[in-house]
């Protein structure tokens, strides 16, 4: 077991890329998170975008571009081509997210499956960037990801409030829905961990009725432990004999962010992602908010309502760090802007302050490349 704890050590400090390094060394040289905030201001910092690592397949994590069903095998340059840098990323309390829809995040994961090189991806939500302004270790895993999608309406109004608005909420709970049923016409094959065993076993059901033609090369609910307590030989032996192209992780944030992140690597498959609860909304067991919650941003109203011991406390946290991190990165965003804007008017000021217009006489002769009805100060006075 200490064996284990001390590979399982070394591979989650050894994941993620350089950018999530460059960040974190960063945030450290700078003296805290407040410090951090200050200087990223909306976009993620540009020493931690151009140093990042790229992807063996050829994608880059801020990526975006219109949907088209994918056919036939796509080689890195075709990546590179297709899933250009429209639109930056932005990072929120230092959490970057990828600016992308939810039809640009399905057109990537095809991508990056058909790339067969071992991709992660998060699902991020007020709750992820609460809890990454005090774990070090999940902050550096967001920040290496591959892929980060804004799960909550509040980081779309931030992004909109910080000028770099995102286009769209990408919720988990939507986006398995539509890989699943891409999956099933692509012929390929999904594999669920994590997750109470009643609910894996009615999801998978449910899945297999709904989805007739999906392949489903397994499901795996291990025993509820610490992340280093994990009985991980067993969790890879299952997911290395089932050779999945897409890994539905529900452990948890940020137990299943660090999981991918140890594992990603070493078992080879194409695309993990975290959806947390998406497995007890596809097994029946919750039920999703009406879309007039989603689209207001109360849906997590709703879910405390059917959780609420598991949730109240959670949600009071996360809405007081929350809050209060939001305006002190919208508070020295206007300074900063303010900083930016202040030499550009004040050498407008002066410039204007040193042209005085007089009329000129008939007599005079000035330069014709001059506007005759304009003299420098100086002269102007001299005149008076």
């Amino acid at each position: 077991m200490d064996h284990a704890r001390t590979l399982s050590c070394q591979r989650l400090r050894g994941s993620g890329s350089n950018r999530g390094a460059q960040c974190h060394h960063a945030q450290l040289e700078m003296g805290g998170v407040l410090m951090t905030i200050i200087a990223r201001g909306t976009q993620t910092p540009r020493h931690c975008r151009g140093r990042r690592k790229e992807s063996p397949s050829g994608i880059r994590r801020q990526t975006g571009t219109p949907y088209v069903p994918y056919s036939g095998a796509v080689s890195s340059a075709d990546a590179k081509s297709a899933l250009h840098r429209d639109r930056p990323p932005i990072a929120i309390m230092g959490v970057p997210f990828d600016n992308v829809t939810m039809r640009e995040t399905v057109a990537i994961i095809e991508t990056m499956i058909a790339s067969r090189r071992p991709h992660y991806i998060a699902t991020a939500n007020v709750d992820f960037v609460v809890q990454a302004q005090t774990d070090v270790e999940l902050r550096r895993i967001l920040c290496g990801a591959p892929l980060v999608l804004c799960d909550g309406t509040p980081l779309l109004w931030v992004s909109r409030l910080l000028g770099n608005p995102l286009p769209e909420r990408v919720a988990g709970s939507d986006l398995v829905p539509l890989l699943l049923q891409r999956a099933s016409e692509k012929g390929y094959s999904v594999f669920f961990l994590g997750a109470a065993p009643e609910s894996a076993e009615a999801a998978v059901a449910r899945v297999r009725a709904q989805y007739p033609h999906l392949n489903i090369a397994g499901h795996y609910s291990p025993p509820y432990r610490d992340l280093l307590e994990m009985d991980h030989e067993a969790i890879a032996g299952r997911i290395k004999a089932a050779q999945p192209d897409l890994l539905l992780v529900s452990f948890g944030c940020p137990k299943q962010e660090k999981w991918m992140a140890m594992y990603y690597q070493s078992l080879g498959v194409p695309v993990m992602i975290g959806v947390g609860g998406t497995i007890d909304f596809l097994a029946g067991r919750l039920k999703r908010a009406p879309l007039w919650m989603q689209r207001s941003g109360l849906e997590w109203i709703y879910r405390m309502i059917q959780e609420p011991r598991r949730l109240f406390k959670r949600y009071v946290k996360d809405l007081w760090s929350f809050g209060w991190g939001v305006l002190a990165q919208c508070f020295w965003f206007q300074i900063l802007k303010m900083r930016a804007e202040g030499p550009k008017s004040e050498f407008r000021s002066s410039k204007s302050e040193s042209l005085v217009r007089v009329p000129v006489s008939d007599n005079q002769h000035p330069n014709p490349n001059q506007d005759h009805n304009v003299v420098p100060y100086k002269q102007a006075s001299a005149h008076s």
